[in-house]
């Protein structure tokens, strides 16, 4: 009986561990196939992104806008609502960043700049999950569905205004107007790590705060655990739902303004850098836990900083690290049926 509660309480850890190793499994047999060397590419992966300064510098700075995006997710997920949108909801609030922080660098003060441009980020998130929360609460629409077309809505309508009326006219590449540097996010003191990774940190703490201790987070959590119970128990269920949503949204929103405040400088066409998959992969292998999340944002950046290295140094195709984090979904699912017929509920 304890060693079946040991491997009960180990069985998430063991899970998501053994879905890991099954996709690097699988994805050094596809580059042996390719007519790569899966050794020679997963040791650049690795010591590229962990064996210099530079490697980690660049590991710390992706990781920011996962963890913002993994938050948000956390929230919805924990309540059942698939906010697929993550991607539309980081191009809009990206964009409006873009839009609005070189009108108002030096004219007014500068953290109040930061501010708001983090409000208007925010607001943009929010405004691209208000339709689907809408659709679902008051016509039972599939949300999955209906944040997937916000998706395209969001990428055509951003290009759109990256290209037309909000270009900046001194280049030839279409984007909007570059903000000064001394605008953008500050530098945590002696790195070139911006405070958007603290941001980052502190969202998913909250978030895991809030599901551990908080009223809402109990709440959110009876809704993704039955909605019959929820409505039952009297809680305000189409309430519930919108609020996940849109703090989702809102979450991705943030993001971009991430993005944009603290790493490109500015909004630039046929820029997408689809945060939403690797957001669900590492939500997922977290289990759904805002403590596991920290790591697996690490871990994930890494993936993300290391792909390129490998792209460049050794050819492996770009498609390949989002392969990775695909596989390990797929194995993690595997995981969980195993988990349900032989030990139980899952987690």
């Amino acid at each position: 009986m304890k060693t079946l509660f040991s491997i009960r309480s180990l069985k998430p850890l063991l899970s998501s561990t053994l879905a890991v190793v099954a996709a690097f499994l699988s994805g050094g047999i596809f580059l042996w196939l390719v007519g790569k060397d899966p050794f020679q590419a997963y040791g650049i992966l690795f010591t590229r992104g962990i064996g210099s300064s530079f490697g980690l510098t660049e590991t710390l700075i992706k990781m920011a806008p996962l963890l913002l995006v993994s938050a948000g997710l956390l929230v919805a997920l924990k309540a059942s609502v698939w906010n697929i949108g993550v991607d539309g909801q980081f191009l809009i609030g990206a964009s409006l960043v873009g839009l609005v922080a070189p009108r108002l660098a030096g004219v007014i003060p500068y953290f109040l700049m930061l501010s708001l441009c983090a409000l208007v980020g925010v607001g943009g998130g929010v405004a691209w999950g208000v339709v689907p929360a809408a659709l679902k609460v008051r016509y039972g629409l599939n949300e999955i569905i209906t944040t997937i077309m916000m998706n395209y809505v969001a990428v055509y309508l951003t290009s759109w205004l990256v290209k037309g009326p909000f270009r900046d006219p001194s280049v030839v590449a279409p984007q909007m107007p570059l903000i000064p540097e001394a605008f953008r996010l500050p530098a945590l003191p002696f790195t070139r790590i911006h405070l958007g990774l603290v941001v980052g940190l502190a969202a998913v703490l909250l978030v895991y705060f809030m599901f551990r201790y908080g009223a809402v987070g109990f709440a959110l959590t009876v809704l993704g655990r039955s909605r019959k119970a929820a409505l039952h128990a009297g809680l305000p269920v189409n309430r519930l739902v919108v609020t996940a949503m849109l703090a989702s949204a809102g979450l991705a929103g943030l993001a971009g303004a991430n993005d944009v405040l603290g790493v490109k400088g500015l909004f630039q066409g046929e820029w997408n850098p689809m945060y939403g998959l690797t957001g669900f992969a590492l939500v997922f292998l977290a289990r759904l836990n805002g403590v596991g999340v920290i790591p697996l944002a690490y871990f994930f950046a890494l993936l993300d900083f290391g792909g390129e290295m490998m792209a460049r140094t050794a050819q492996i195709p770009a498609f390949f690290v989002p392969m990775l984090e695909g596989l390990m979904l797929i194995f993690l699912a595997v995981g969980a049926y195993f988990e349900r017929k032989y030990l139980g509920e899952v987690d």
